[in-house]
């Protein structure tokens, strides 16, 4: 697909129209083969498409929507702020692994989104002394790991870990609910600009969208999607923190806990996460470490002696996931490999699970795999 201006500005518009939900929006540029060719067809060809209704057909084919979407792009690059479709290079590769990854997002800063270690960070708004100097301990001592600190910009946890990641040099990103000129709460909107030359603001809705209170839940599956694991430091047993949790168990995340006391209600959530088995209990960075494996170098690795003698062995479809392996020549999310070994997602787990067994594969958080190390 080129991605001109254009193209650009009429995914825009296709997703300013009421009932074109993500799913939709998807349906729509890959049966018509781009943005453009949806608003140059008719009402009979858009009501074809799974999903979509004579109604809402004509709702697309509206004039003023693209005048809208070509408005909104120009505000956009006034303020500098990058438009990054579904198609981009630039989108984060870990979001487009979740349901109802958003078609567009809206981008402001330096951070890197596709950085090789990012970590969500989130909790109470009514943090206690207990919890900022966890969020101090921990990311103090992920200094050296080159981690990508993501949160909400919520009062409590949320903003001391953007502060404490500033503080020590690493990249912070705010995922927001509405969009990049809503700053909510004011309050915290000088944090905000300082964050912009180390790390950004990242929403999925464009300038001039009013907030509203169920943008907050929902843009918590963002906050879970981007990352490679949640943390949560201090979370009353009904908490917005743990609907961030249930994002990232669903999207088969590292969703880690820090405990505290047992009389304290800020740290109900986490022991309920711990108790069930739905996080891990971390205390420091070097707990974080050991579950992501990060004390492995996860660089491109050359194929051992044992794995190269052990391919006649293999059967066809183990050959060919272990050769896609090598090609690519990094981790490689379970969907990709799917897609470059040509094999069934459905079968490739059976065959990386015999494989894992025979010390070829190794697996790594995230549904990411990597040939064993030599």
């Amino acid at each position: 697909m080129v991605m001109d201006n254009q193209e650009k500005i009429c995914q825009i518009a296709l997703s300013l129209v009421k009932g074109v939900g993500s799913i939709l929006w998807k349906k729509l540029i890959s049966q018509f083969g781009a943005a453009q060719a949806v608003f140059q067809s008719n009402v009979k060809d858009l009501t074809h498409v799974p999903g979509s209704s004579r109604r809402l057909a004509q709702e697309i084919l509206k004039k003023d929507t693209l005048q809208t979407a070509q408005a909104l792009f120009l505000a956009h690059q006034q303020k500098q702020i990058q438009i990054i479709s579904l198609w981009d290079k630039a989108y984060p590769e870990r979001l487009k692994h979740i349901f109802q990854s958003p078609p567009l997002l809206y981008f402001q800063g330096s951070a890197d989104l596709n950085n090789a270690k990012v970590i969500s960070i989130v909790g109470t708004r009514n943090a206690s002394t207990y919890g900022k100097k966890m969020v101090e301990k921990l990311i103090s001592e992920l200094c050296s790991y080159n981690v990508l600190i993501v949160s909400g910009l919520a009062y409590g946890i949320d903003i001391h870990a953007h502060k404490t990641a500033l503080k020590h040099g690493l990249d912070t990103l705010a995922v927001v609910a509405g969009g990049l000129d809503v700053i909510y709460p004011s309050v915290h909107k000088k944090i905000a600009l300082e964050m912009l030359s180390q790390g950004g603001l990242l929403s999925e809705h464009p300038l001039q969208t009013p907030l509203e209170a169920h943008q907050f839940p929902v843009r918590n599956r963002i906050i879970a999607g981007i990352a490679d694991a949640t943390i949560i430091i201090e979370a009353n047993a009904k908490s917005g923190a743990l609907i961030t949790a249930d994002y990232a168990n669903a999207y088969n995340r590292e969703v880690l806990a820090v405990p505290g006391s047992i009389y304290a209600p800020t740290s109900a959530g986490c022991h309920h996460l711990i108790k069930t088995q739905q996080a891990h209990l971390i205390t420091g960075a070097d707990d974080i470490a050991h579950i992501m494996n990060w004390q492995t170098d996860t660089s491109a690795v050359q194929p051992s002696k044992l794995i190269l003698a052990n391919l006649p062995l293999l059967t066809a479809e183990e050959q060919s996931a272990v050769q896609a392996l090598q090609k690519l020549k990094k981790e490689v999310h379970i969907d990709e490999l799917s897609c470059q070994a040509r094999i069934p997602l459905n079968q490739l787990s059976a065959i990386l699970l015999q494989l894992e067994l025979k010390h070829i594969v190794q697996f790594l958080p995230g549904r990411k795999f990597k040939l064993a190390a030599a």
